[in-house]
């Protein structure tokens, strides 16, 4: 399946907005300068990255989702060191997460963020909306812990590298169902989030094991039959996973979307038309400079 298999009429677009900010960070030169001297490099590269989306699919139904629970989210109260690996943004970089939040908005699409809930939640929940109405999604993102919400009519398409994955493919990858992705990682463990997984387990013994089991709660429930499979060093995983149930089943809670308790509508999803002539009249009054006004097709 690619993105030219779905019919953007009935297809509702997640986008993992905080991503592409920060790939936009990393990735441009701090040159792009406001009037004030602050740096909008990371601005000009998401919206750089969202005008050509906007353009190239024109989405009837879009969700673009922010990260605005930076250590304070129910992860953090779950397990402290989760993503402590990361450091918080500084003040110019604030900034710019919220010029490119309200830029979102005055493009006429639905923005969802808080202090409680990340990125992946909130577009977990437009999903389920999507799924409700029988849409098939296009996942903007290049965040692996979205997976699990690509079933067989959806695609995951990291859009800056333009590189679609469907069910599919995204099984190949992983080995294992795309439900059974935070059972694996729970196993083996998430560098990028600072989650360790279980202690000498890798990702072939981990794929390994949920291959066979499926999931955590099968795998615990039966530990004594562990040492007795067919893989190589069974003996010693099954000394590896006694009394680890807990920690994993903590791990799948930190890596598992959970969608918020929050009123959200196909109503709600539908994009807005924008005006080119409102864009640039906004961009100059952030004082953002010649290159903003440039993006912006008349």
């Amino acid at each position: 399946m690619n993105i030219a298999t779905l019919r953007d009429s009935d297809t509702v677009y997640l986008l993992d907005a905080s991503i592409y900010i920060f790939r936009a960070w990393f990735g441009y030169p701090d040159h792009y300068h406001d009037a004030a001297g602050r740096p909008v490099n990371a601005v000009y590269g998401y919206l750089r990255t969202l005008l050509s989306l906007l353009d190239r699919q024109q989405p009837e139904f879009m969700l673009a989702a922010f990260d605005e629970s930076l250590f304070r989210g129910f992860r953090h109260q779950l397990y402290p060191a989760y993503k402590a690996n990361r450091a918080l943004p500084d003040q110019n970089l604030a900034w710019q997460l919220f010029l490119c939040r309200r830029l979102t908005e005055k493009l006429g699409i639905c923005c969802r963020g808080d202090a409680i809930y990340e990125a992946d939640d909130w577009l977990a929940l437009g999903a389920g909306v999507a799924r409700e109405q029988g849409f098939p999604l296009a996942v903007i993102t290049r965040d692996k812990d979205l997976a699990p919400l690509v079933t067989d009519r959806d695609l995951l398409w990291d859009y800056g590298a333009d590189r679609q994955m469907d069910r599919a493919a995204l099984e190949q990858h992983w080995q294992v169902p795309v439900a059974a992705i935070p059972d694996l990682l729970a196993l083996m463990g998430d560098s990028a989030d600072n989650i360790p997984g279980i202690a000498g387990v890798g990702r072939q013994s981990a794929v390994q094991l949920i291959q066979h089991y499926g999931s955590l709660e099968s795998l615990y429930g039966n530990l004594e039959q562990v040492a007795q499979l067919p893989v190589r060093g069974a003996t010693r995983l099954a000394r590896l996973l006694e009394g680890s149930m807990e920690q994993a089943l903590l791990f799948r809670e930190l890596i598992r979307l959970r969608p918020p308790r929050q009123p959200l509508t196909l109503t709600q999803l539908q994009t807005r038309a924008w005006d080119p002539e409102y864009l640039q009249a906004l961009l100059k009054a952030l004082e953002l400079g010649q290159p903003f006004l440039s993006l912006v097709k008349r």
